[in-house]
């Protein structure tokens, strides 16, 4: 399934064409693109190891505010790698699911850093209605619930069994 990274970068110069940019432009991409490409080739799978090599090879030749704009050109790339069936999932938007947050950006600032491993770590969200519990809270959220079911069907029962009371003719007066 992974054709990707491509010796020939024929996949880059196809990807650079669809999206019909200026000359400049288009040297510019191709050299993010290409700069990319060189740090993927270096490692045996596309992960994390990838964007933190490339993210380190560029910091000394960038500033960390010009090298996060750059960062979106790749995510662009590997979403259409993703899309053509290059490689089977995106790196960025796999941290991203595993910190459970919605951008990109927070994941690339947190890989540029010197400890991007806790900085992973540090920007990680509880899952929406999750606890940093873990597991031990979604136990007793599921006793809970559980209790809770339970109550509820015994209620119904003692309804289904309490005799209806009488009721009494009204008195014409």
């Amino acid at each position: 399934m992974t054709t990707w990274p491509d010796p020939e970068r024929r996949l880059i110069v196809r990807y650079l064409a669809s999206l019909g940019l200026r000359r400049a432009s288009c040297a510019y991409y191709k050299q993010v693109l290409s700069s990319f490409q060189d740090a993927a080739e270096c490692h045996a799978e596309l992960g994390k190891d990838v964007l933190i090599a490339w993210l380190q090879a560029l910091s000394d030749h960038w500033m960390a505010t010009t090298l996060l704009n750059r960062t979106r050109i790749i995510d662009r790339f590997l979403d259409h790698l993703v899309k053509t069936g290059a490689i089977e999932r995106n790196p960025v938007t796999a941290l991203c699911e595993a910190c459970n947050i919605k951008r990109c950006r927070p994941v690339w600032r947190a890989l540029a850093t010197h400890d991007p491993e806790q900085a992973l770590v540090d920007l990680r969200q509880p899952k929406p209605f999750g606890s940093t519990l873990g597991a031990i809270m979604a136990e007793h959220v599921a006793l809970i619930a559980q209790q809770r079911i339970q109550i509820h069907l015994a209620a119904r029962v003692v309804l289904a069994v309490r005799p209806l009371p009488a009721v009494e003719p009204c008195a014409a007066g």
